[in-house]
């Protein structure tokens, strides 16, 4: 245990130690949908997406287990623009653990991009994972962007200069006519309402997010009890922007969530619960600081980081109903080729409620987007 966290820490200094020399801009390391080309009519490319992770998390308590995760997530895929306004992609998601001598998940990627026009668009097929949609990871774990499946159903995308939103249904699991299981299917929606004008320095908005985890359906022949799990996110946000040399923004949130379990058997110890997440942020040309305070009371979450939550994801049987954190993420990067993010993450959580427990994560990662242009062809 002593080495592994060893070795971790030495490596994220070496990496922040480099990538502080020269790091140019920002990318999240889970971004890689490629932006909507209208003068690509009847272009054919090939695009290689590619995520290499490292992430140890050591956490602590009765709560959650740490886990350690090497690997990488590779999409190469064929896109075509048969129009100025509609995008095909083929291809295939290969997830691969280090130690593995298999893909953990090797799945189809299809998808149908219909930009109606230059504030909506529509997906139909696999689907846009941008930031895993920007959720808050009390409602959303990072780490399903490298652990999970890739998401497929159907979204839609709006972004003009005063709100941007993005709402979809990820159908997780599909059923035919007595089928053992039931069907799952997750609704989400993340928007972001701004207040005051985009020449301004300062940038106050309101963000919303929804998401509904569903476990149902009428044809299975399964005897679970049907569930439905809602989480809701709203607050207010404000950014301002500095004309330092070093800073680059600070932001300031006040974040309040809702959960509701509406199943016939509740399976989080509670069917209601509400929290607040305090933060405050800046950001530099290379890297990022956010710190924050947390206080839960029976929150729980279907698809967030159960460091959060008030029921053990491994023990059931252990609740706390009262959760007070206090939370920090830095995050430092830098952009070595068009197309290539390399950077590292620390993430801490100290839990002020029980006899001073420290959960944090270590991440060093690799980001490839790169897109190649093979040939014009002409649809039909």
């Amino acid at each position: 245990m002593f080495l592994k966290r060893f070795l971790f820490t030495t490596l994220l200094i070496i990496v922040g130690q480099v990538l502080s020399l020269h790091a140019q801009q920002f990318n999240p390391f889970y971004s890689h949908y490629s932006s909507f080309k209208p003068e690509a009519k009847e272009n054919l490319y090939f695009r290689f997406e590619n995520l290499n992770f490292a992430k140890n998390n050591e956490y602590d308590g009765e709560l959650v287990k740490g886990a350690t995760y090497f690997g990488y997530v590779a999409t190469p895929k064929i896109v075509y623009y048969p129009t100025s306004n509609f995008r095909i992609e083929a291809g295939v998601r290969l997830q691969k653990y280090s130690g593995l001598s298999y893909f953990s998940e090797s799945e189809p990627v299809f998808s149908l991009h219909y930009q109606a026009n230059k504030k909506l668009s529509l997906i139909l097929g696999s689907l846009n994972q941008e930031d895993n949609h920007h959720l808050h990871e009390a409602i959303f774990d990072p780490e399903r962007f490298f652990t999970g499946k890739g998401e497929n159903g159907i979204q839609a995308l709006y972004n003009s200069k005063f709100l941007r939103a993005d709402a979809w249904i990820n159908w997780e699991h599909f059923i035919f006519q007595d089928d053992p299981l039931k069907e799952f299917f997750t609704f989400g929606l993340c928007a972001d309402l701004s207040l005051n004008s985009l020449d301004s320095k300062y940038a106050l908005s309101i963000p919303l997010q929804v998401l509904f985890v569903h476990r149902g359906g009428e044809i299975d022949s399964s005897d679970e009890d049907k569930q439905t799990v809602r989480n809701i996110v709203t607050g207010i946000s404000l950014k301002k922007e500095l004309s330092g040399y070093f800073l680059k923004y600070y932001e300031l949130e006040a974040l309040v969530f809702d959960f509701n379990d509406d199943s016939f058997t509740n399976e989080f110890g509670s069917s209601k619960g509400n929290a607040i997440h305090l933060r405050a942020g800046v950001k530099t040309e290379h890297s990022s600081l956010k710190i924050g305070y947390w206080s839960g009371d029976k929150f729980n979450s279907a698809r967030g980081s159960a460091l959060f939550q008030s029921m053990s994801v491994f023990d059931n049987s252990y609740v706390r109903e009262k959760r007070n954190l206090f939370t920090a993420k830095y995050r430092i990067h830098k952009s070595i080729a068009k197309g290539i993010l390399i950077g590292g993450q620390v993430d801490a959580y100290f839990d002020s409620n029980s006899t001073g427990d420290l959960s944090y994560a270590t991440s060093v990662f690799v980001k490839i987007n790169a897109e190649f242009f093979i040939k014009k062809l002409k649809w039909n």
